[in-house]
């Protein structure tokens, strides 16, 4: 029997909304061509297998496996996508054309593992770093806290619950509650799986042709928690950190959850960033130029490693999206209130 209005949570709005899409993109890819635009792609850590996510070392997020990641990347490549830099976007694509980006926000050094599947397939891709985290080494606040629910049998529901709550907050409080509740033994990496890159790692990886650094904000700071001279410093903190560790300036911004605001969107072009990335799921038109007009409110489809990974990126391609329609809805609707 399906569940009355009430029940219906978010997760399970976005499943409803994604089995509508997987059942319809077909449909629509017949109907109407792809149109010309940029698609971008976010993701996080990298799992050799489906086990390994499963062992409770971090916080698994999307669960991407290398297989997955490879499977995704073939498929755009097959259906005539280009995958695209940063520099390249900024310099102008050409329209028409079909073009995809791929990105990584925080900084595992677990990334590393993109690297074999980039070359492969001679696809770029945009790291985003939270850079105190790869200049201190320090654990994601997000990863202590599963790994130490898990350990005392904390139900998923409670665990998200608490994440939300800690989100509400500034990285610091946040890191602090975390070790309020857990003890500060407990703050700490225990593998290379769940750990930052060093700058030493970073600054190799950032030399590879197919590799670009990404500003993710000094301390993973989801900006809208923030005063307006914090979000600055979080920003440009980043930038100059990021400049030393790599000897270049990144050119483009994830905001942490996708958090934006228009005095954030200022703050990052006041650095320099010519790009800006949410979670808001949609295609993004392809400007000839963006030397004159930083686009910083660019649109990013996440992938799931419990849905299908080709249904996903049909989802993508297609025309018509109620996902997107809905996210854009609810953005207006915010925006409004």
């Amino acid at each position: 029997m399906p569940k009355p209005p009430s029940q219906v949570t978010p997760n399970l709005f976005r499943k409803l909304a994604f089995e509508s899409d997987a059942r319809l993109a077909p449909i629509w890819l017949r109907i109407f061509p792809s149109a010309s635009g940029l698609l971008i792609f976010t993701f996080h850590s990298l799992f050799e297998s489906e086990q390994e996510a499963r062992q409770g070392v971090l916080d698994p997020q999307q669960a991407i496996t290398t297989g997955m990641f490879r499977a995704f990347v073939a498929d755009f490549q097959e259906h005539g996508y280009r995958f695209v830099s940063p520099d390249q976007i900024v310099a102008g694509l050409h329209s028409p054309g079909q073009y995809a980006m791929i990105t990584f926000d925080d900084g595992y050094a677990n990334n590393l593992r993109a690297l074999p599947v980039l070359e492969e397939f001679g696809a770029a891709a945009v790291f985003c770093i939270a850079a105190n985290y790869v200049a201190t080494g320090k654990p994601f606040w997000w990863d202590v806290l599963y790994r130490e629910a898990r350990k005392r049998s904390w139900p998923g529901d409670r665990i998200e619950r608490e994440r939300a709550a800690l989100k509400r907050l500034r990285t610091h409080a946040a890191e602090e509650q975390i070790i309020s509740k857990f003890g500060s033994p407990a703050f700490r990496t225990v593998s290379d799986l769940d750990r930052p890159f060093t700058p030493r790692e970073l600054a190799d990886f950032a030399r590879h042709p197919l590799v670009q650094i990404g500003n993710h904000t000094w301390n993973h700071a989801i900006l809208t928690n923030y005063p307006a001279h914090e979000v600055c410093e979080q920003i440009q903190n980043a930038q100059e950190s990021l400049r030393k560790m790599t000897g270049r300036l990144p050119q483009v911004i994830a905001y942490p959850n996708g958090n934006t605001s228009t005095k954030i969107v200022q703050a990052a072009r006041d650095a320099s960033l010519h790009l800006g990335m949410t979670v808001r799921p949609g295609k993004n038109a392809v400007p000839q130029s963006l030397s004159a007009r930083p686009n910083l409110q660019l649109r990013r489809y996440t992938l799931w490693g419990n849905r299908d990974i080709a249904a996903q990126c049909r989802v993508a391609r297609s025309p018509l999206s109620l996902q997107s329609a809905l996210t854009t809805i609810r953005s207006k609707v915010a925006a409004t209130a």
